[in-house]
């Protein structure tokens, strides 16, 4: 019996040695593959920032194309007469607005709104 007891007490030993050690590889073979994972995330990320600041630099030089081409002229579309023109529409209606000669625009003749504009505009 005694010889029995020593050797469950050795193999208790052993089994315990071997399952602290196993622990130990495992939590230290976990640690690679989450700084590899959080590498990858890190690049994504990376990649997704370029991504968005290219695309704004792109949008941004787009919109540029007119004043490195023209100067700082505001052409057809200017916002501050569409502004103008719904605020019109808004009071008059669309029957004065379809006949509205508005005097303030393309000085000095002036302009007949509800023939010049462009659809969809008012």
């Amino acid at each position: 019996p005694a010889k029995s007891a020593n050797r469950r007490g050795n193999g208790a030993a052993q089994s315990t040695a071997s399952v602290a050690s196993s622990t130990a590889a495992s939590s230290s073979s976990s640690s690679p593959s989450s700084a590899t994972s959080s590498l990858l995330d890190g690049t994504k990320f990376g990649l997704l920032l370029f991504g968005l600041s290219a695309g704004a630099l792109w949008a941004y030089r787009i919109r540029l194309t007119a004043i490195e081409t023209y100067g700082l002229v505001i052409h057809e579309f200017d916002p501050y007469f569409n502004y103008r023109a719904a605020e019109y529409l808004h009071q008059h209606g669309p029957t004065k607005f379809f006949t509205w000669f508005d005097r303030m625009v393309w000085y000095p003749l002036g302009r007949p709104v509800g023939t010049t504009i462009y659809p969809g505009m008012q």
